[in-house]
C-alpha cells in the first residue's frame, strides 16, 4: 500500500490510496479464515427483514419494494407457519383450545 495506515478513512483501506478494498477481494480475505460470507450475509438480511418495514428495507439496501417483501415474507411467515403449526393440538379433531386467564 503507498502511503500510511493513518492517512486513509477506510476500515478495509484498498490497495490504491483513498479506496476502500473491493468487495470480492474481502470476500476472499474472508473465506481464508474460514467466515463463509455468503451465509452470512443470508443470515443477517433475514434478521433485518425481520424488525425492518419493507420499504425502508428496500431504501436502506437499494433493492426493489418487491424484494423487500419477499424477503420479510421469508423471514416472518415461515416462523409464523411454524408458531401455528406447533400450538396446533396433535389430534385437532373437534376440540378447541381455550385459553388458561
Amino acid at each position: 500500500m503507498i502511503g500510511h495506515a493513518g492517512q486513509t478513512h477506510w476500515l478495509f483501506p484498498g490497495q490504491r490510496p483513498g479506496q476502500h478494498i473491493s468487495a470480492d477481494r474481502l470476500g476472499l480475505r474472508l473465506i481464508a479464515v474460514g467466515i463463509q460470507p455468503g451465509q452470512a450475509r443470508s443470515t443477517a438480511l433475514f434478521a433485518v427483514a425481520e424488525e425492518v418495514p419493507a420499504a425502508i428495507l428496500a431504501r436502506m439496501l437499494g433493492i426493489h419494494i418487491r424484494v423487500a417483501v419477499q424477503w420479510q415474507k421469508a423471514s416472518a411467515g415461515d416462523w409464523a407457519a411454524y408458531a401455528a403449526a406447533v400450538s396446533r393440538p396433535a389430534d385437532s379433531g373437534d376440540r378447541t383450545v381455550q385459553p388458561s386467564l
